[in-house]
């Protein structure tokens, strides 16, 4: 496993982000010893959907346009994920393939994890596997509260035509 000066900087990196208000500093590094740090320019695609590869990331710098493709496979913007959000983790809790595309928004560096690296932190470190899991959930949680509430609209408009 990696030491030193990465893992520093990828937990100096974490720190700001809202992930600082659930970890200490020396959990920050302990998450940190299992994830990696990449980059992307603006416009490169980061995942594609039905891609199946697990890992999600932590957006540190810049942020991701979610894209998904209607019947026509014309792609539609979904969301903006900005700084300290997370995207990614469905994969990495059900293990299917993306549901939609993420693209680099602007020059964005995100903080990543595999999904077996998260498996050996579970089994390594379990009380930091937890919270990391339990902030999993609660972003799960809100993009559906999101998604809910953006149906409702929808539905509401539509019944008025």
């Amino acid at each position: 496993m990696e030491i030193g000066r990465a893992i520093t900087e990828r937990a100096e990196m974490l720190e700001n982000t809202s992930l600082s208000m659930e970890f200490t500093w020396a959990e920050l590094l302990d998450l940190s010893r299992y994830m990696g740090t990449v980059k992307y320019k603006k416009g490169t695609t980061v995942f594609e959907e039905g891609d199946r590869d697990i890992f999600m990331c932590v957006v540190v710098k810049g942020g991701v346009n979610i894209m998904k493709r209607d019947e026509h496979l014309a792609a539609k913007h979904v969301t903006a994920i900005g700084v300290g959000k997370v995207i990614g983790e469905m994969s990495m809790i059900d293990g299917n393939p993306r549901s939609a595309a993420a693209i680099a928004a602007a020059d964005t560096i995100l903080v990543t994890m595999s999904k077996e690296s998260m498996d050996l932190l579970f089994k390594e470190k379990p009380y930091v596997g937890l919270k990391l899991l339990k902030k999993i959930a609660f972003s799960m949680s809100q993009r559906l509260r999101q998604t809910t509430g953006v149906l409702v609209d929808y539905l509401e408009k539509s019944q008025l035509l």
